[in-house]
């Protein structure tokens, strides 16, 4: 998929303009739980420490239980299995315990569309690995690896947001079978700026939301422009990675992202390599 792909269809005019106003008129912005919130707060501070994360942790069951599964991943490739969240939070680092936090909260609170499951799920993957292969292309870039792995797990979030939205509007048209074009042109359409104002909302990075906002125009995302190209880039090796039929040979990246990154063929030869452990990951992830 190229960044081109997004551009090529159009909606129904009644359609565009009802999606329009109920987006930026109607819509009611997911809310993060409360400990997710506390831990995304409390990494972004780079004095905390590790008992109060903990503390926020032991509060939430499920999310602890997320990083430790987690953090005992073939991912991370722990020499002896970790058995406490200290030791956990320790190995991972305040990056990686923020996104495992933003990865739980978005998957339970955004990722859920009744009736549209598979579809979902569909798109969640993808998220997974792309933010897997935006860390491999920071890494070789010597950018924030855990800053690029969070744009690239968030940059479709608006896509289930913008989903229900046109699911709702299409029910009270029809009764037919949604047409899954339809669905896809709408997400297409106005995933970028939905999803960049739930992030804006949730108090995170400016970089995130222009990653999130513009990573299929990344040149519309100054002075954030590389977090966005990292993530356009990512976005497109994880669209070819998830599918089985195609081989490396048959990687096309954009030139102009590519040139625009200062990576060589070595370069984009080692990321394709990757694929085993961004979908392994992905699946850990989960």
């Amino acid at each position: 998929m190229s960044l081109s792909t997004h551009a090529q269809a159009r909606l129904p005019g009644w359609l565009h303009d009802l999606l329009e106003r109920h987006l930026e008129e109607e819509l009611e912005l997911p809310i993060l739980p409360e400990a997710s919130g506390r831990l995304v707060t409390l990494c972004e501070d780079e004095k905390c420490d590790v008992q109060a994360i903990e503390r926020v942790l032991e509060r939430d069951p499920s999310l602890a239980a997320h990083v430790l599964r987690i953090a005992n991943s073939a991912a991370y490739a722990p020499k002896e299995p970790i058995v406490s969240l200290h030791h956990a939070i320790s190995r991972l680092g305040l990056g990686t315990i923020r996104n495992i936090a933003m990865g739980s909260s978005v998957q339970g609170k955004v990722f859920r569309v009744p009736g549209q499951q598979t579809r979902v799920r569909s798109i969640w993957v993808h998220c997974a690995v792309t933010a897997a292969f935006a860390r491999d292309i920071a890494r070789k870039l010597r950018r924030n690896v855990e800053a690029a792995f969070l744009c690239g797990l968030l940059h479709d979030v608006g896509r289930p947001v913008v989903l229900q939205a046109t699911v709702e509007a299409l029910a009270h048209r029809t009764k037919e079978p949604l047409p899954v074009a339809l669905l896809e042109t709408a997400m297409n359409e106005f995933h970028g700026p939905v999803g960049a104002r739930m992030v804006r909302a949730w108090n995170l990075a400016d970089w995130t939301a222009a990653a999130v906002a513009h990573h299929h125009e990344p040149e519309k995302a100054a002075p954030f422009e590389d977090e966005a190209r990292i993530t356009a880039l990512a976005d497109e090796l994880s669209y070819w990675a998830l599918d089985e039929r195609r081989s490396p040979a048959d990687f096309q990246p954009e030139a102009e992202l590519v040139e625009a990154l200062n990576l060589y063929p070595d370069d984009i030869e080692a990321l394709l390599a990757q694929r085993g452990r961004a979908l392994e990951f992905a699946e850990a992830f989960q």
